[in-house]
This record gives C-alpha cells, structure tokens and sequence, in this order.
C-alpha cells in the first residue's frame, strides 16, 4: 500500500489529478505528431494501471522515441529489463532483433497516455513528487526497491 495521498502534492494535486483524469489517447502517429517541442508530463497507462510517469522537454520526441522503440528511451530500456527479462549489457546491443522489437509493439500498442503542460524551473522535483505519490509500474519506488533486492548478491 502506498504511504503517499494526493494530499502530499500541495498546490500540484489539481495537475496530477488533471493528468490522472485528462483525456487519454491511443499511443499512435495521429496522436503524436501534433504535440510539438512541448515541455510536459506524460504519464502512461495500461488496462487503467498508472505504468510510467516521465517529464519531457518535448513531448512529441519522447513519444515518437517510444513509437519507433528507440533504445535510448528510458521506457523501452524498462520494458526490454522488466517485462523481456534483457540484462543492462544485452539491452546496450547494437540492434534490437525484429522479433524483439514486435514484443515491444505489442506492449506499448496496450498503452494509453494523457499529459500536462509544465512550465517551472522546478519540473524534476514535480515529477518526482508524481511518481511517489503514483508508484508506477515501471519507474516507481516499489520497483527500484525491489530491483535493489533483486540486485543483491548471494552469499558466498
């Protein structure tokens, strides 16, 4: 269960909540072309499940990042690691196999998204505070608590 409410976001509680209960879309090139060199937040979903959060400097980069599974994106390094089972080294390849790459599709092609607007000098600590208060799947702190477990070397 998660110790962090809405209450804890002070005077950010109406943007995570517009981002929580936003319109959502479709992770497809319709809806990403538009958006631009937007500063925001998105946050993604699956089967109405909070998976990532993520501040972006432009929006529609990171999305057509995730839409063309590049590697250097943050969610697609976590989903090859969580959901493929990839090691950091097997994940630093240099190509993706296109079987690989099709796993992927199915995924994120489950996702929905919904963003915010941020214009703040202090958007790292508002996204930090999002994803503490959300606990997403795949970058929250359940996760990388239990990565650092997961991590931990047998006993020799």
């Amino acid at each position: 269960m998660n110790q962090f409410t809405e209450s804890h976001l002070k005077g950010w509680k109406k943007d995570y909540k517009d981002l929580l209960q936003g319109k959502r879309f479709r992770l497809v090139d319709e809806n990403i072309w538009m958006l631009g060199k937007t500063k925001g937040v998105i946050c993604f979903f699956s089967e109405g499940e909070i998976v990532y959060l993520c501040l972006s400097k432009s929006i529609f980069q990171t999305l057509n990042d995730i839409s063309a599974i590049k590697k250097n994106n943050e969610l697609i390094k976590l989903i090859l690691r969580y959901d493929l089972g990839f090691s950091e080294s097997r994940i630093s390849q240099k190509k993706l196999s296109q079987a690989t790459v099709n796993k992927i599709k199915k995924i994120i092609n489950s996702f929905e998204f919904s963003l915010i607007k941020i214009n703040t000098n202090n958007a790292e600590k508002v996204i930090d505070a999002f994803i503490l208060v959300s606990d997403p799947i795949y970058n929250g702190h359940t996760t990388k608590l239990n990565k650092i477990l997961d991590d931990l070397p047998e006993k020799k």
